[in-house]
């Protein structure tokens, strides 16, 4: 067995590129959420900044007197037990996560454009074989229409080659629809023709470079690293919060001529909740879950790598037997055309052996597609 190359895949620059690919309306859709994603972040990270409250009102009492206030007042927290600092942090991690998820969601998108691609591809190489074996069928009609003439073969050896040919036709027809039908679903990812796309040339990384460049393995990270900033948060929810509290107004009734007022001073507050436990603890589960989906995602990455290396080799394998196949091939045509020449074999056995021949040949290049394919499902979990 020849031993696997170990190259790099493609970079993240020609990942940028490549979503030039995708339809107008899915780049739109991917600028949109970028732009969300940076306002979320935004929300997040000033979510423990107060808002200005605004009062007014207007009042009359039993005995007619007519009150009016109008005040700004402002409440914000100074101190929390670490939550300020906790969701400074939890808003840039969050980015990070929806900014991942966000090519997470891009690289399936290329995945299956580039997987319908190189379907289209496989698809013709087994009408290209279709024609050649319907071919091979057509010459083995006439021989055995010829035998069966002299008397040397039954009609029914002369039926099953008819009925090899038949069938022949009928898997050239679902060939070439499902060729139709993938060029169709080619058209949901890009505004493109299929054959003004080229498809990227993709050769095997080690394990290791796959592992560290696991968009899977990266988004589990994060998302623990989010969860434990998030179980932070919540304990400090039910920690004692320190405030300065502010209000500045104007009052005027018929016992107040009319007056600006201020006061401010600092507050504490502690709160109690019957379910502050569970809900602290419900926090941490999920915190803990998600360091367990880390270690399942990086499981899970080595087997997806082991299998696709393992599919690979089959492959290979199959290549070496398709060339020792066209070699094989190739001594015969020698040995035929020659004999074809002195008049010993017609031109109908030098044709069989050419398309068969030629068969193998595209049984190598369908091999190295799908070896493609494979490649293209590690590809798309890389950074």
């Amino acid at each position: 067995m020849k031993k696997l190359s170990f190259l790099a895949l493609l970079s993240t620059l020609l990942f940028s590129n490549e979503v030039e690919i995708l339809s107008d309306t899915r780049q739109d859709i991917i600028q949109l959420q970028k732009k969300q994603i940076i306002e979320k972040k935004k929300v997040n990270q000033y979510d423990w900044l107060s808002n200005i409250n605004l009062n007014a009102s207007i009042s009359n009492t039993q005995d007619t007197t007519n009150t009016q206030d109008y005040s700004l007042s402002f409440s914000q927290d100074i101190f929390k037990f670490g939550g300020i600092n906790a969701q400074i942090k939890y808003a840039k991690e969050f980015k990070k996560l929806q900014d991942l998820d966000l090519t997470i969601t891009t690289k399936e998108d290329l995945n299956t454009l580039y997987t319908y691609l190189l379907d289209i591809q496989l698809n013709e190489i087994s009408l290209e074989q279709n024609i050649l074996n319907i071919h091979n069928a057509q010459i083995d009609i006439i021989q055995k229409k010829s035998e069966y003439k002299a008397g040397e073969l039954s009609i029914s050896d002369l039926n099953d080659a008819m009925m090899t040919k038949n069938n022949l036709r009928e898997t050239y027809e679902t060939l070439l629809l499902e060729k139709e039908k993938n060029i169709n679903n080619l058209k949901q990812y890009t505004h493109k023709k299929y054959t003004d796309i080229t498809l990227p040339k993709l050769q095997l990384i080690t394990q290791d470079d796959f592992l560290a460049n696991s968009t899977a393995i990266q988004y589990a990270d994060l998302n623990t690293q989010v969860n434990n900033l998030s179980y932070t948060l919540k304990k400090s929810d039910y920690l004692p919060t320190v405030s300065f509290d502010t209000q500045y107004g104007y009052a005027k009734s018929q016992d107040i001529s009319g007056d600006d007022y201020y006061k401010y001073g600092v507050s504490i507050s502690v709160p109690l909740s019957f379910t502050s436990s569970n809900d602290i603890t419900y926090s941490k589960l999920q915190y803990l879950t998600s360091k367990k989906e880390l270690e399942q995602e990086h499981n899970d990455a080595m087997a997806l790598y082991d299998e696709v290396v393992l599919s690979i080799k089959s492959y290979q394998s199959k290549i070496t037997l398709a060339q020792e196949d066209i070699t094989l091939y190739n001594e015969l045509l020698t040995i035929n055309e020659q004999e074809y020449q002195a008049g010993y074999k017609t031109l109908d056995d030098v044709d069989i052996l050419k398309n068969s021949r030629m068969i193998r040949t595209l049984d190598i290049k369908s091999y190295r597609l799908n070896i493609q394919k494979l490649l293209l499902s590690l590809y798309s979990q890389q950074r």
